[in-house]
């Protein structure tokens, strides 16, 4: 790998409420829109329910707890993205896909909200102006998977 390949992030990007977040393209497997989310009795108001995706049970998450968005209530109609990192997975839903994106290094600027989170790991700002909030994703189920224990 060159220098040039090296100072540049690839970034899975989308958008919940009015923000973009930008989860690093290496932690999210897949997204697909999936309308029979089996609900789990007594689960926390942020857990929809759980996917069967290929005989891999997926917990699905609302993540505006943790992307400190306002509140919304799950939609069938609206995506899943899948966030993965070593055996932890779970999907949550996002109001779009924009796409992915890569940004070179000296687009990433410091997060407000970095040093509270845990997982806000900066702002970038791309090509075309869009500013997104990087997500570390293994801070992000770290954090999920010891609110849930």
């Amino acid at each position: 790998m060159n220098t040039a390949e090296s100072k540049r992030s690839t970034y899975f990007v989308g958008q919940r409420g009015n923000q973009y977040f930008g989860f690093n393209a290496q932690h999210v497997s897949e997204s697909f829109t999936y309308d029979c989310v089996a609900k789990l009795p007594g689960a926390r108001p942020e857990v929809v329910g759980v996917v069967n995706l290929r005989n891999t049970v997926l917990p699905v998450l609302l993540p505006d707890r943790w992307l400190l968005t306002e509140p919304r209530s799950h939609d069938p109609l609206k995506p899943l993205a899948v966030l993965s990192h070593q055996k932890t997975q779970l999907a949550i839903q996002l109001d779009s896909i924009t796409g992915v994106y890569t940004a070179p290094q000296e687009s990433h600027h410091p997060h407000p909200y970095q040093s509270e989170t845990g997982y806000f790991s900066h702002l970038v700002t791309l090509h075309d102006g869009l500013i997104l909030t990087a997500i570390d994703v293994p801070s992000l189920l770290q954090e999920i998977n010891h609110l849930s224990a």
